[in-house]
């Protein structure tokens, strides 16, 4: 199993500043494990590839209002990683991988953001994927904070299975025709959480490509609201292992701030990638 890790330092100094402090200490706790001699380590960079990827993805606009606000480098450089890791994905270079960020992006819009995430780093790696020939994508949201962006940028794709589980709306939402599906369960536990995830990977049977949006503000001692463990974690990555099979699997950092959550919960996830 070749797993792997996609982290620049710029992501623990120069990210958002709610988001930036648990990157560093997740970051070195992994890198003690005995495991990590196993791990296949990228540094990610910006190159013109990414730059018209993000001109694809997001309107002049919406570019300007990043840089004005000075989160346009480190915003797109945490989507080079994750555009970065697809192809390698795609390649069949790697098995599995884990992309760290500086910003996260499932809130980021066509032409808005909000909530910590500026560029939809997903979304620049569908595009990516589709130029490589991958059209059968499935994007699971487990961040307890509905993904409003990338549903906004690709919810009318027939070829994108987007799942997306929240804790942060009043309703759910089911679209068979696009493949859309919004799992409410407000202070779901572990238990809650595995059961409907369970119940909605059938939707997502026929997929080429798995990519999980990572959020551990769902962790009970973080700032979501769902309620979820570390034992949480490994079952739900050994399920996405199971669903994907030999088919790609990305998981995407998203939300989270705690950093004693985060030097547990991320290297669990990337431990149970190399299990």
């Amino acid at each position: 199993m070749s797993v792997g890790v996609f982290y620049h330092p710029d992501f623990a100094e120069k990210g958002y500043i709610t988001l930036l402090h648990r990157v560093k200490p997740a970051y070195d706790t992994l890198c003690r494990q005995p495991y990590a001699v196993k791990l296949k380590f990228f540094e990610p960079s910006v190159t013109t590839l990414h730059q018209r990827l993000l001109n694809q993805v997001h309107t002049e606009s919406h570019i300007g209002t990043v840089q004005a606000e000075g989160f346009h480098e480190v915003a797109l450089l945490s989507a080079a990683g994750v555009v970065t890791a697809a192809e390698l994905l795609a390649a069949q270079q790697l098995d599995s991988a884990f992309c760290f960020v500086g910003t996260a992006g499932h809130h980021a819009g066509r032409n808005y953001s909000w909530g910590f995430c500026y560029y939809n780093d997903v979304a620049m790696a569908v595009v990516r994927l589709r130029q490589l020939g991958v059209n059968r994508i499935l994007i699971l949201d487990m961040d307890p904070h509905s993904g409003d962006g990338t549903r906004d940028i690709l919810a009318l794709d027939p070829q994108i299975t987007h799942i997306n589980f929240f804790a942060d709306e009043d309703y759910s939402y089911q679209d068979d025709k696009h493949h859309n599906y919004g799992i409410l369960i407000d202070n779901a536990t572990d238990k809650v959480f595995l059961e409907a995830l369970e119940e909605i990977l059938p939707k997502a049977a026929n997929v080429d490509f798995v990519i999980v949006i990572f959020g551990h503000d769902s962790h009970c001692e973080d700032y979501g609201d769902f309620y979820l463990t570390i034992n949480g974690y490994r079952e739900f990555t050994h399920r996405m292992k199971e669903f994907a099979a030999n088919r790609p699997l990305l998981f995407v950092l998203s939300g989270g701030s705690n950093p004693q959550v985060a030097a547990s919960a991320i290297p669990t996830v990337i431990e149970s990638l190399l299990d």
